[in-house]
């Protein structure tokens, strides 16, 4: 058995989730950190074993986007100051319930996973604007969703929606949050009625932090960050709108198409099914005039025999008649002499 072993070289992913795992107890012990971005780094979950995630309870934005994560902490609601989370393109096949304890939480992006359904408290984010569910396996709305009054861009696959139902939900944000207040027996108010406290709190964090240089800087990062994720959410809402406009008019199109096409082929059904009948009465009036050509062949056939006929029975007559009178003027010569 050999005493040493070679040292292999650690992989791409190894380095950079070693990387990772390094800089968090770091980060940790900047209290006033508010913006992290860990995208593209083949993380499989959120913190170290050796980390607590009280240590992020500061963060406002934290991007995960294009990871390998199978999970959230369970105990994601923990993060009370957190206002966007984006963990686009992973592997997640479910959100934790505690994501509801999320209260000022604005953006959320989920867009890429493998979700299958929503957890209901998702109805309990007071503060949520931007909610991106698109590219997933989720068919289904929970119905608490009508309680998020500050809804104001909802991203989905119209086409794999059962409830709501699928021409709801190609209508756009509204139409789905009027869909689900009336399922809930609530009466629909427009988002911009209830924007005014979350943009107020914003506000008022803003002033406490401004006495910090530090802070008051990661706060306007924050600000142009929300926005930057508002303005891409709200052009993402209007490509999918005109994606969807697009493919109505496309399958529009198709269908004019082949009622042409259509129309096309049965009336070239009709010009050769006229063809083969002029074609079969041309046909049978040649047929008629032959056989009337061929009776009339007939019939002068026979009359010509029968011509014929009599004029050899009119020669024959005439020749008996001939050697009767030569017979006769024999006779009478015969009778001459004998005088």
């Amino acid at each position: 058995m050999p005493l040493f072993f070679r040292k292999r070289k650690p992989s791409e992913e190894a380095r950079k989730r070693l990387e990772y795992q390094m800089c968090l107890p770091n980060m940790s012990k900047l209290f006033s950190t508010q913006v992290l971005i860990v995208h593209t780094n083949h993380l499989t979950s959120l913190l170290p074993k050796s980390c607590s995630l009280l240590s992020l309870a500061t963060i406002k934005v934290l991007d995960l986007h294009d990871n390998q994560l199978t999970a959230l902490p369970d105990d994601i609601g923990q993060l009370t100051a957190l206002q966007v989370l984006n963990v686009e393109r992973n592997q997640l096949t479910y959100l934790p319930r505690s994501i509801g304890n999320l209260i000022q939480l604005q953006t959320l992006n989920v867009k890429d996973n493998r979700l299958k359904e929503l957890p209901d408290t998702l109805g309990e984010l007071r503060s949520l604007r931007t909610l991106d569910i698109s590219e997933s396996e989720i068919q289904r709305l929970p119905q608490m969703l009508a309680h998020v009054r500050t809804l104001e861009t909802l991203s989905l696959d119209a086409s794999s929606m059962v409830y709501p139902p699928q021409e709801v939900c190609g209508a756009g944000t509204e139409a789905i949050q009027q869909f689900l207040c009336k399922a809930s027996g609530l009466e629909y108010y427009p988002p911009s009625q209830y924007l005014l406290p979350v943009l107020e709190q914003d506000g008022a964090e803003n002033s406490r932090d401004s006495p910090n240089g530090p802070t008051d800087r990661f706060s306007c990062e924050e600000v142009e960050w929300q926005n930057r994720f508002s303005d891409y959410e709200k052009r993402k809402e209007q490509k999918m709108l005109e994606k969807l406009e697009f493919e109505r008019r496309l399958e529009l199109g198709q269908r004019e198409h082949a009622q042409l096409l259509q129309q096309s082929n049965s009336q070239k059904d009709e010009i050769l099914q006229t063809v083969k009948e002029e074609q079969s009465r041309l046909e049978q009036g040649l047929s008629e005039r032959q056989r009337y050509l061929d009776a009339e062949r007939q019939r002068l056939q026979e009359q010509l025999k029968q011509t014929e006929q009599s004029i050899s029975n009119r020669i024959q007559k005439l020749l008996q008649e001939n050697q009767r009178q030569k017979k006769s003027s024999e006779i009478l010569k015969s009778l001459e002499n004998e005088r």
